[in-house]
């Protein structure tokens, strides 16, 4: 006897089951997604006693569950897993609960996903996970699926995403398709997925500045362009790719957008920022209400967490590798190997100066001195220079009133262990040597060092995201 996962939210057979909401049949390049598996009992099995066979059975089932439990806490970048933290929540799967903290108390939204992705995995058919590991793949897209659902319930999200899916493994003359959509009300004339449109729309809408309006179900109400007299300026806070305010400068509070990078990303925003992005085949859930609480909570300060979250996540949509380290104590002062990344008069030492008079660092240090991080909400007015500077090999450290190094090298701690490269030995030994690293890997991966919380007591914890 046979069974299907799919995505299209229908199921038959004893012994199918269905993980996702629906995906429509024939529409163009949106084909529902089948993954066909034989049912566990018309395996044959090997004659074994009851107790044998209950320990063969139930060991990769709790490992399955447990590593089903930390994919989908890793969704939700301040969802994350440490001994202790300040608000603690839990995902029944299976027979296992994996517990999980979140830096303050869920919003509706996030409530409303908990619910949802518990009621799936209280009785998930573990069978079918150890036999097909992918299907874990399948039902994280689910859970991103219900998520934009939460947001927008009558836009058809598994036709877009399976859309931008088929579009990032098609190319013209060499180079990938890149296509920027904006979500509005009303109905639109025909739908931009027939095939015998693919070639002809390829290169369309694919600069920062032009896009194709369409309906919820993907049907063409405009191809527009955004003109210079409609850019806006950038408010004091965002929370989307610089790369995108063009298009968000012209969306209105009802609208959404969704975007295929020429990096093969999927980006899905509203009005207010970020929803959710897939990037390298994984996807990460925003909730923009909290995203800079979980920023400021980590780095231990509001001002610092709300201005740099979104130079971070400009980094990583550049997929430009940097370490800053925010040093509010100078507890790495004395732990740097190259003197002349120093750019603040006030940690130089006797003989250091003349030692970095020659240095680039030395050449902008005038220029880059104003740059303060944690003066204040709003104080950071130089975002560019900052992201450039973040750019060079090594690190930035700064307090809240300036940058302090540029391009420092970290002296590694005696405990920092066994870590996967320099940036990531440097960003840990930082941490251990008492200050609050954010490091961002060249492939876009966001990782912050923190302190988690408890009612009585401290761990070691961490973020880590997209």
């Amino acid at each position: 006897m046979s069974g299907i996962a799919n995505l299209d939210g229908h199921t038959s057979g004893p012994n199918r089951w269905s993980v996702g909401p629906a995906a429509q049949e024939g529409q163009g390049v949106v084909p529902s997604v089948h993954v066909r598996f034989k049912s566990p009992e018309s395996v044959p099995q090997k004659q074994t006693s009851i107790r044998e066979g209950r320990i063969a059975a139930e060991a990769p089932h709790t490992r399955m569950e447990a590593e089903i439990g930390r994919e989908i806490i890793d969704l939700v970048p301040h969802w994350y897993e440490a001994a202790c933290g300040p608000v603690e929540c839990s995902i029944p799967i299976g027979r296992h609960l994996t517990r999980f903290y979140n830096h303050c108390g869920l919003t509706d939204h996030l409530s409303q996903l908990l619910e949802k992705i518990s009621a799936r995995t209280r009785e998930l058919p573990l069978n079918y996970f150890v036999q097909l590991p992918g299907l874990t793949d399948v039902l994280l897209e689910s859970f991103a699926i219900e998520w934009l659902r939460i947001h927008s319930a009558t836009t058809d999200w598994t036709k877009i995403t399976r859309y931008l899916e088929a579009l990032a493994r098609r190319t013209y003359e060499n180079m990938p398709v890149a296509l920027n959509l904006v979500i509005r009300r009303g109905k639109g004339t025909s739908d931009i997925t027939q095939p015998h449109l693919q070639k002809f729309l390829d290169r369309l809408a694919s600069s920062p500045v032009s896009y194709l309006a369409v309906d919820s179900e993907l049907r063409l109400i405009e191809y527009g362009e955004v003109d210079w007299t409609q850019f806006k300026r950038l408010p004091p806070y965002k929370f989307h790719p610089d790369s995108l305010h063009p298009i968000h400068g012209i969306m209105e509070k009802v609208d959404l957008s969704a975007h295929l990078t020429a990096q093969g990303d999927i980006i899905v925003m509203n009005k207010a920022g970020l929803l959710a992005a897939r990037r390298k085949r994984r996807w990460k859930l925003y909730e923009v209400e909290t995203i800079k609480d979980s920023f400021s909570y980590c780095l231990g300060n509001e001002c610092v967490g709300a201005n740099l979250f979104e130079v971070v996540f400009d980094l990583s949509f550049r997929r430009q590798g940097a370490l800053l380290i925010y040093d509010p104590e100078h507890r790495v002062r004395d732990r740097i190997l190259n003197s002349e990344s120093i750019v603040f008069s006030g940690w130089k030492k006797e003989g250091e100066a003349e030692c970095g008079d020659c240095s680039g660092q030395s050449l902008v240090g005038s220029s880059i001195e104003e740059i303060a991080i944690g003066k204040g909400l709003g104080s950071l007015k130089w975002k560019r220079r900052l992201i450039e500077m973040a750019c060079i090999d090594g690190a930035v450290v700064f307090d809240d009133d300036r940058l302090l190094a540029v391009g420092a090298l970290i002296r590694s701690h005696p405990d920092v262990g066994n870590q996967l490269g320099a940036r990531a030995t440097a960003a840990r030994s930082a941490y251990l040597w008492g200050a609050h690293p954010i490091k961002v890997s060249s492939d876009g991966d966001v990782t912050l060092y923190f302190k988690s919380k408890g009612t009585d007591d401290a761990c070691d914890a961490v973020m880590q995201f997209l």
